[in-house]
């Protein structure tokens, strides 16, 4: 079976995610700092949302119609908002869950039989 989402596309995502990540490292930690540090706290809400909505509409693009998918990566997203929360890697670890749910969504069925119900994604 193909893969949904490719692997040039995944290292594109990854550093975009990775980049928003590390640009909230870097706010939490100048946050001390009395003019830059409030600056750059305002700014990191703007990049969360627009990171967000990149993510969110990119896997609806690439096929991530479903709750658990689009669950993984918003979840780790609005966690990401949360002030000092945010110092961690959380939104790339739930985007590299949430590819691989749509690459593999056996795994989501495999999950339904195991737990007795039908899963639809």
């Amino acid at each position: 079976m193909d893969k949904k989402i490719s692997l040039p596309e995944i290292i594109i995502m990854v550093m975009i995610v990775g980049g928003a990540d590390a640009f909230d490292v870097v706010t939490d930690l100048a946050a001390a700092i009395p003019v830059i540090g409030q600056i750059l706290v305002f700014s990191n809400w703007f990049m969360d949302i627009f990171v967000l909505a990149i993510i969110q509409f990119w896997f609806i693009m690439k096929g991530g119609i479903g709750f658990r998918k689009q669950a993984v990566a918003l979840v780790g997203n609005l966690i990401e908002m949360i002030p000092l929360l945010d110092i961690l890697p959380i939104r790339t670890a739930t985007l590299l869950v949430a590819i691989y749910l749509i690459n593999k969504p056996e795994i989501i069925e495999k999950v339904g039989v195991v737990k007795g119900k039908s899963v639809k994604t």
